[in-house]
């Protein structure tokens, strides 16, 4: 017979391990690529060293003459962790229903995991394209100037009326200057008003953030492409570690498409940063990555197929695999280099568990239980001067 202590049993010996394997490598390959380099940290924070100039340079001399000396920097990067948390509830009637057949019961777990699996993916992807701060939403038709854009459905119960909110582009620049109240919300049609000031520029893709978050999230990629600051470091003193940034201009009102020659400019001024290109894989919007796939088969007999981490697939591109994710920023690519970013974890993925060692804890006023699923982790990069990203173009193939 089936009871709430055969169910935790299942939990944590059964469902645990594959749902770990499941969250870490099935999620994003760079986000499997990272994961491999975990670090398990003591504490609350995330320590790691940016090392950054001619530390370690190497250098002729004259065989009485002094050793070159090394004349690099270290910046030192400290992030709280953060908590981040996965929730799944279950009825005590289903469990009854259940109680009398283990198979029924299996079933009935592995589906909630699933899910679990399904919504922890989904939000550590988008937390991955991310900056720190919690994405309310990404917004489309910019109208001005009635402050008026359209927001998808899925993301529109994240707004609040009066809610005040600051909004970016894809390289996070602040469209507005001062904070954005939001005046009126259309559920059904998906259109929102603001009231503040906007800068005038026309984008391809807006991103909404509450005022109020204090960055919550995990530091995703876009952390290191920020204008002002990174890990909490003044980027005034220390220009050098700041990655490149490629398409970086003013918008006049036409969006030009991100294709294969605007991706070879790119590329020369990354190499020519980073003396070489060390990027071992790159990141985009699938709508780039149509442009770019329909350029190289128009001029190539073949495409080059590859498999990534975690078994994705995708296709080279100057020899480099080429991921597309609707997560990521539209008219944007990334060139990362995986081994500069770490997972810093106290541990991987566990149950939270309450006083009395269960995991599963019945509901407030209902029958049902829910068990939590956490981690104690941020993603940080210690060599950002590598890693690349060109931004402000089109999604579309055609505009």
């Amino acid at each position: 017979m089936i009871t709430i202590q055969s169910a935790e049993s299942a939990l944590k010996n059964i469902y645990l391990e594959s749902v770990i394997n499941d969250i870490n490598t099935k999620t994003n390959p760079f986000l499997t690529m990272v994961q491999n380099n975990a670090r398990t940290v003591a504490g609350k924070e995330a320590r790691a060293s940016i090392r950054y100039g001619n530390e370690g340079k190497v250098a002729t001399g004259t065989e009485g003459g002094a050793l070159p000396e090394a004349v690099g920097k270290v910046a030192e990067i400290a992030e709280d962790l953060k908590n981040v948390y996965g929730t799944f509830q279950i009825s005590d009637k289903a469990i009854r229903a259940a109680q009398n057949s283990p198979g029924a019961f299996a079933s009935l777990l592995g589906g909630e995991m699933q899910n679990l699996v399904s919504t922890a993916q989904s939000n550590l992807n988008t937390m991955l394209y991310g900056n720190g701060r919690r994405l309310l939403a990404h917004a489309e038709n910019l109208n001005i100037p009635t402050r008026t854009f359209t927001v998808p459905q899925r993301w529109i119960n994240n707004l609040k009326v009066d809610m005040f909110v600051d909004i970016l582009n894809a390289d996070n620049r602040n469209v507005n200057s001062t904070p954005m109240r939001i005046f009126s919300i259309n559920k059904g049609t998906g259109a929102v008003e603001v009231q503040g000031s906007f800068f005038p520029n026309r984008f391809d893709r807006l991103y909404i953030y509450e005022v109020a978050d204090q960055g919550l999230d995990l530091n995703g990629i876009d952390s290191i492409f920020m204008q002002d600051t990174m890990y909490n470091l003044n980027l005034s003193e220390h220009e050098a570690i700041r990655p490149y940034i490629g398409g970086d201009r003013e918008l006049n009102g036409t969006l030009e498409v991100l294709n294969e020659d605007a991706i070879m400019k790119f590329f020369d001024g990354y190499e020519e940063h980073c003396e070489g290109i060390p990027a071992d894989i790159l990141l985009t919007h699938p709508n780039v990555r149509r442009a770019v796939f329909e350029n190289l088969r128009d001029l190539r007999s073949n495409v080059d197929t590859t498999e990534l981490a975690g078994g994705f697939k995708g296709f080279s591109f100057n020899g480099i695999p080429v991921y597309s994710d609707l997560k990521c920023k539209a008219g944007t690519l990334y060139a990362l280099n995986s081994d500069s970013w770490a997972m810093h974890q106290l541990v991987d993925w566990t149950w939270l568990s309450h006083d009395d060692g269960s995991v599963l804890k019945p509901l407030d006023g209902r029958a049902g239980y829910s068990a939590t699923l956490v981690k104690y982790a941020d993603l940080i990069c210690d060599k950002p001067f590598i890693q690349g990203k060109v931004t402000n173009y089109s999604a579309l193939k055609s505009v």
